[in-house]
């Protein structure tokens, strides 16, 4: 039997009522009756999405090692101590260290058990006539897109970039629930499979009630709200942007980076979906109302019930040696204060004092503040930057308009750029947004995998296939043969 269905088989239990992070229970292999009675009613559906979610937001996924964790510890953004137990390992790409490999064995499985519970969803759509034809364009279109995405991030971690090579070996992509052997096919042919699920999806997500084409359509309700930040139609835009790019295919990109732009910009947007934070957060003094995650500016995120006692604690001093964050010197650089932009709101609101420290607090637990346990997975900005990107040698005005409005929404409205930059000056410039929006998210690693960067700042290391391609777990490369 193949070894990842062997695994996902034991583990991917069904959701039954779950709400939140903390309530998904990994404990017992997949009942046929459960299976029958959750999906006998409307209610079901949307529980086993709610326990996708849940389960994304454990430890190895993006309740530390997909967000401020493994991933961002690659970006060399963070001060790893030398005495650490498991980060200095992920510092130096030490993928072969048994700490790093049961990291890597923890994103790998947990990814495939959220994408099996997702199979068994669509499975369950097509054989009973339980949804209406709203709800079944809307479930089928979460759980398709809500799969891709998650291939993706799979990819970007186990695969080649496209910008690599396009024939080496993807991951699995898996689209049934079983004990089957899944095939490996190119990096080229995965990633096509990603794109036509999104496209799926896109199209089957304008039943989205966050969507103006749908005919339920409806702003600032209940309702709408209760769409916010899950993979509704406009994190299906977003993801098709990053998917689009990352294959090199900056003409789809733009398209779908710039609906995001387009609907955020809409003088009719009621701002229900996602946002700028407002300007007026930034003139108030009490620290509880300040938004260092932009948790408006979120277009996907988890919320995670069990962030105080797990993912934030690593962001504190108290941590020692595993502690994880940058230098405050070092955020300086990033935030260009030597430039005179210290104004910049993701420097004056991300870091405190801690300890001895200041220290990266973008995503921390604090009583009282508002988005705890919000983890972003993708951001409004990313549209921003993507299209700036893809505009940056046919239309550099547009671009630099693009980059412009997130500085003017982070405080430097008197520090934007000029209009004669060049593409290459424009594109230096997307890289240090990069820098300075994903700042311990897990982000910026995968922008040099992108572009095959051979430089990747804060490591001696020169970017190669044994720094971007993490090795697929041994059980899975022993018993499902295989290999990348």
């Amino acid at each position: 039997m193949n070894k990842i269905y062997k695994s996902i088989i034991l583990s991917a239990t069904l959701a039954l009522g779950l709400t939140s992070c903390n309530d998904w229970l990994d404990v017992a292999p997949k009942s046929q009756l459960e299976e029958k009675d959750l999906f006998s009613r409307e209610t079901g559906y949307n529980d086993q999405l709610v326990g996708v979610y849940s389960q994304m937001c454990n430890t190895n996924m993006y309740g530390l090692q997909e967000t401020v964790g493994f991933a961002e510890i690659l970006s060399q953004n963070y001060n790893i101590n030398s005495n650490s137990t498991t980060w200095r390992y992920v510092r130096d790409y030490n993928y072969s260290n048994t700490n790093v490999e049961s990291i890597l064995a923890g994103i790998w499985k947990g990814s495939y058990s959220c994408i099996a519970n997702l199979n068994i969803l669509l499975e369950n759509i097509e054989k009973r006539s339980v949804l209406t034809s709203h709800l079944d364009s809307l479930y089928r279109g979460e759980a398709i897109g809500l799969r891709a995405f998650l291939h993706l991030e799979l990819m970007r971690y186990f695969a080649a970039a496209p910008a690599m090579s396009t024939t080496a070996n993807g991951v699995p992509y898996v689209t049934q629930y079983g004990t089957q052997v899944v095939g490996q096919k190119s990096v080229g042919e995965t990633m096509q499979l990603i794109i036509n699920d999104l496209e799926t999806a896109y199209r089957l997500l304008k039943a989205d009630i966050v969507c103006p084409e749908s005919p339920k359509y409806e702003a600032d309700t209940n309702d709408s709200k209760a769409r916010m930040f899950r993979f509704n139609y406009y994190a299906c835009c977003a993801t098709l942007a990053r998917a689009y790019l990352y294959n090199g295919d900056k003409a789809n990109a733009l398209k779908y980076a710039q609906e995001v732009i387009d609907v955020n910009n809409a003088e009719t947007q009621t701002n229900y979906a996602f946002s700028w934070v407002h300007y007026s957060v930034a003139q108030t003094t009490n620290k509880n109302d300040w938004q260092p995650s932009f948790y408006t500016e979120m277009i996907f995120r988890l919320a995670n019930n069990d962030w105080e006692e797990n993912g934030n604690k690593y962001l504190h001093a108290a941590m020692g040696a595993n502690a994880l964050s940058p230098t405050y010197d070092f955020a300086q650089e990033v935030y260009e204060l030597n430039a005179g932009l210290g104004s910049d709101l993701r420097l004056k609101w991300c870091f405190e004092q801690d300890g001895a420290d200041k220290m990266l607090s973008k995503l921390w637990y604090v009583d009282g503040r508002s988005a705890n346990g919000y983890l972003p997975l993708i951001r409004m900005t990313e549209s921003y930057l993507i299209a700036a990107e893809c505009l940056a040698d046919t239309d550099p005005v547009k671009a630099i308009g693009y980059i412009n409005d997130i500085r003017t929404n982070r405080g430097l409205s008197s520090f934007l750029l000029s209009e004669e930059l060049t593409s290459e000056q424009i594109k230096n410039e997307v890289y240090k947004e990069y820098r300075k929006e994903f700042l311990g998210e897990g982000q910026l690693f995968f922008y040099y995998k992108r572009l095959n960067a051979t430089d990747i700042p804060g490591s001696s290391t020169k970017g190669s296939k044994a720094v971007y391609v993490m090795p697929i777990p041994s059980n899975d490369q022993e018993f499902g043969g295989y290999s990348n």
